[in-house]
């Protein structure tokens, strides 16, 4: 723990630092005070007194990663469900919830959080949809608290489907009363705690009638919404067949909830015209490229996507169609799926990718002021990464070298709001032994029966 007004060094890195221009410092010293990136300079700049210098000499320094979309119950899921259609994949989580307790939702989220933080990344985005109550949201929120994250916090409703039991669903009435009393269980004086809300799955788990009242609550609230849209081809053919419109963002566009409040996450299976309304609409698409090849669903056109002005940010998505939280595995990932699927080496650069990691989806959080890149006058989220082994040693290029050759396993060191969270490649904020019995009792429990 840096004690209140004592700085914090990092000194010798090369600092991708995400910027407007896109600027790659190398051997520099990044000053942090407060929690508060304060200067950025060359090596040889004076110390101030008393600073806690951490030496970044063979490593790359850049932003904390935004996980922008996941569900951290799943983590007590890795390799329960594979290989099962998609609507029996989703049967299957969907039932969980009548199990859940909320030492499940605090040690998956703290496991969740702690896998995070091992590979950079600072904020994550949990979009949750097993609501039975107010106390299980809030214990998610505290696991995640603890572990030492930026916490966004996506509180979600269904209100019809036949996967999902009967305790799952809610009216739109019931569905906001439920965010409200959230909003007041939780308090809003936490600076690192940003909660959203939205239709799970609109078309499929959500009516219109219940995406169009969210919609207006969250303006109401001044909140963010995260809704999962059009991840494969049955979801358009659910809002057909219910509503009578080819395309889910044709058919929510209809509705007016389209706008820059909304992130969408997946954005699988879109028409043309779809990609220029969600960025005409200033919609932000996380992309899950990792979870999207494992359930088969397809690959997005975020080529396209940002062709068009949208803004495209990354997730994991949940473990159960992941098997892992490992942001940097995705970052390779998106870059790699597009060039496969356009057969165009250049679909995405390295740095497009390093961006859709980092500022890209602070802006879909709203706190592209704050976090995102490595700027004087923003919050100290910043990761260390080392480069003094045998597969990332030879640098010619920084930023590809983070895209392409590095794996979770260099994360030296992890800031967030100027704490060290991840102190010479170990958790600092957690007993990393006493969660992992813990958690492994907890996934037992869950899928005994």
């Amino acid at each position: 723990m840096i004690e209140p007004g004592r700085p914090l060094v990092v000194r010798g890195g090369t600092v991708i630092t995400m910027d407007a221009d896109r600027r790659v410092l190398p051997d520099a010293t990044i000053t942090v005070r407060d929690g508060v990136i304060v200067a950025i300079e060359g090596a040889a700049g004076d110390l101030p007194d008393g600073a806690r210098v951490i030496d970044a000499t063979n490593a790359v320094v850049m932003p904390g990663i935004v996980n922008a979309h996941t569900h951290l119950l799943q983590v007590l899921l890795r390799g329960v469900y594979e290989e099962l259609p998609f609507s029996e994949w989703l049967r299957s989580i969907y039932h969980l919830g009548e199990r859940l307790t909320e030492e499940h939702n605090h040690v998956s989220a703290l496991l969740g959080c702690g896998e995070s933080l091992l590979s950079g990344v600072t904020t994550v985005v949990e979009h949750n949809f097993l609501n039975r109550s107010t106390a299980l949201a809030r214990a998610t929120v505290e696991g995640m608290r603890e572990a030492g994250v930026r916490v966004a916090y996506a509180r979600t409703a269904m209100d019809l489907g036949e996967l999902a039991p009967a305790s799952a669903l809610e009216g739109p009435d019931e569905a906001t009363d439920a965010v409200d009393a959230l909003i007041d269980a939780l308090g809003t004086d936490d600076p690192m705690v940003s909660l959203l809300s939205g239709p799970n799955t609109p078309g499929v788990s959500a009516s219109a009638e219940l995406v169009t009242t969210m919609h207006r609550h969250a303006h109401e609230r001044g909140l963010r919404q995260s809704m999962h849209v059009a991840e494969n081809e049955g979801v358009v053919a659910a809002v057909r067949e219910r509503y009578g419109v080819d395309g889910v963002v044709r058919w929510l566009d209809g509705l007016g909830v389209l706008d820059d409040s909304v992130i969408a996450p997946h954005s699988v299976a879109l028409h043309p015209d779809e990609v220029e309304t969600l960025a005409r609409r200033g919609v932000h698409v996380s992309h899950n490229p990792v979870s999207n090849m494992f359930l088969g669903d397809g690959v997005a056109p975020i080529v396209d996507l940002t062709a068009a002005g949208g803004n495209v940010c990354l997730g994991t998505d949940g473990a159960a169609s992941n098997n892992a939280q490992d942001m940097i595995q995705v970052l390779k990932m998106a870059s790699l799926l597009q060039r496969a699927h356009r057969r165009d080496p250049a679909a995405v650069p390295p740095m497009d990718a390093l961006a859709m990691a980092t500022i890209n989806g602070a802006r879909a959080l709203g706190l592209d002021g704050l976090i995102g890149s490595i700027e004087p006058g923003k919050r100290a989220d910043i990761v260390v990464i080392d480069l003094d082994t045998p597969h990332a040693t030879v640098t010619h290029d920084p930023v590809s070298q983070v895209v392409y050759c590095i794996s979770a396993a260099d994360v030296r060191t992890v800031l967030v709001d100027g704490r060290v969270v991840v102190d010479d490649f170990a958790l600092t904020t957690m007993d990393v032994a006493s969660v992992l019995k813990s958690a492994r009792r907890a996934a037992a429990e869950l899928l005994d029966h």
